[in-house]
């Protein structure tokens, strides 16, 4: 299975692709929305995503990987975060694509945040599960 990479999350770190070679944002990845909410620093080898009141930020790799690793850091957003859900998300392309979720859903202050998985295969999923953290 090959997979091509897309998130929607808050910060993501350095990512290390094909044994010990590192990648680098600007030159194996594409911003594909969120303008000015998207930014790649420190050489290639940072990129922040963020939101603001109305919209997210999103990218996606140039290249198909059949496995790697991924460094991500995730900055939720604090207290009342009803109607927020930050998205970390790895899918092939097409319709019997795979893909795994992650989804950090926003909640009420005070109550704890629900990590919300779901694993596709061959196009299908249903395997989803929930986590209170």
């Amino acid at each position: 299975m090959k997979v091509v990479l897309l998130a929607v999350c808050l910060v993501m770190s350095s990512v290390i692709m094909m044994g010990t070679q590192a990648g680098n944002f600007y030159r194996d990845f594409d911003l594909t929305w969120g303008g000015q909410r998207a930014k790649i620093s420190q050489g290639g080898q940072l990129l922040t995503l963020s939101l603001d009141k109305y919209f997210g930020s999103g990218f996606q790799s140039k290249n198909e990987y059949l496995f790697g690793r991924i460094d991500m850091q995730l900055m939720l957003v604090p207290g009342n975060s009803a109607g927020t859900v930050t998205t970390y998300y790895l899918s092939s392309l097409g319709p019997m694509h795979d893909e795994i979720d992650f989804e950090f859903l926003g909640n009420l202050s005070g109550n704890p945040y629900i990590v919300h998985t779901n694993v596709f295969t061959q196009g299908k999923g249903n395997r989803e599960q929930q986590f209170y953290l």
